[in-house]
C-alpha cells in the first residue's frame, strides 16, 4: 500500500493538469474580485459589501460549482491516464490487490482536492484583502463558524472526489469522464433531486440530501446543528457507497 501511495503521489505532483487546473481556478477567483474592484472604481457610489473581507471571499471558494468541476477534471485526467498509457495494467500485473490500488487512488485524489482547495482559498483571501483592505473579523463566533464550515466541507469534498473517482474508474475514457464529471458538477445531481422532490410534491425534501446542495448550503451562516448532522450523514453515505461500488466495479473490470 505504501508503495502504491508513493507512486500515486509522485504522479500527482508531476502532473501538469493538476497545476494547470489549480492555476485556472485561482486566476478565475482573482479575476472575480478584480472585476468587482473595477466596477466600484467606475461608479464611486458603488460599495463592495459582498465580499466584505478577504477571508469571506476566500471561504466562498468552497461553495462554487466551478471548483467542484475542476476537481472532477483533475480526477478524470489522473485516473484515465493510467488506463490509456497501460500503467494500470502494469500495476495490476505486479500482484497488487485491486482494493489497495483503488484505495491508494482515493487517498491521493482526496489529498489533491484538499491542496486544490487550500491554494484557491489562500489566493482568494489575499486578493480580496488587497481589494477590500480588510482581512476579516476573527472574532470568536466567526472563527467557530469558519472551522465548523471547513470541517463539514472537507468531508463533503472527500465524498464528491470519491464519486468522481468511481465514475472515472468505471468509464475509463478521458472524454467521457470529463463530460460526465462536468455535467454532474453543473446540473445533473441537482436536477435529479429537484425532479424527485417534484414527483412526490415536496413531501420528501430530496434536495436537502443532494451532495452538491449540501456543499453550497454553508455559503450562509444560518446552519444549525441539524444541518451539520444531515450533511455529515450525506457525506459519509456517499463516501462509503461510492468507495464500495468503485472497488466492486474495479475488481470486476478487465484491465487492458
Amino acid at each position: 500500500m505504501s508503495n502504491l501511495l508513493r507512486s500515486d503521489f509522485y504522479r500527482l505532483f508531476k502532473s501538469k493538469s493538476f497545476y494547470i487546473c489549480m492555476a485556472v481556478e485561482a486566476c478565475l477567483f482573482i479575476l472575480g474580485i478584480v472585476v468587482l474592484y473595477l466596477m466600484q472604481n467606475s461608479d464611486p457610489t458603488m460599495v463592495i459589501t459582498d465580499p466584505s473581507s478577504g477571508i469571506d471571499y476566500g471561504m466562498s471558494a468552497l461553495f462554487g460549482s466551478d471548483l467542484i468541476m475542476l476537481i472532477g477534471i483533475v480526477v478524470g485526467i489522473f485516473v484515465t491516464a493510467e488506463f490509456s498509457h497501460g500503467t494500470m495494467k502494469n500495476v495490476v500485473s505486479k500482484g497488487y490487490s485491486k482494493v489497495y490500488i483503488y484505495l491508494s487512488k482515493l487517498i491521493t485524489m482526496i489529498v489533491a482536492s484538499y491542496i486544490f482547495i487550500a491554494a484557491v482559498l489562500l489566493v482568494g483571501t489575499i486578493s480580496a484583502t488587497i481589494v477590500t483592505g480588510n482581512l476579516g473579523d476573527f472574532s470568536g463566533d466567526y472563527v467557530i463558524w469558519m472551522f465548523k464550515t471547513l470541517g463539514i466541507e472537507m468531508l463533503l469534498y472527500a465524498s464528491v472526489t470519491s464519486l468522481f473517482l468511481m465514475l472515472s474508474m468505471v468509464v475509463k475514457n478521458l472524454g467521457g469522464v470529463i463530460a460526465i464529471n462536468i455535467i454532474y458538477a453543473l446540473m445533473a445531481e441537482r436536477l435529479i433531486f429537484t425532479l424527485l422532490q417534484y414527483v412526490v410534491k415536496s413531501k420528501i425534501k430530496f434536495t436537502e440530501y443532494s451532495l452538491l446542495n449540501n456543499i453550497s448550503f454553508y455559503a450562509s451562516d444560518a446552519a444549525t446543528g441539524s444541518d451539520y448532522l444531515r450533511s455529515a450523514i450525506v457525506g459519509l453515505v456517499v463516501l462509503a457507497g461510492t468507495t464500495v461500488l468503485g472497488i466492486w466495479a474495479f475488481k470486476k473490470s478487465d484491465i487492458k
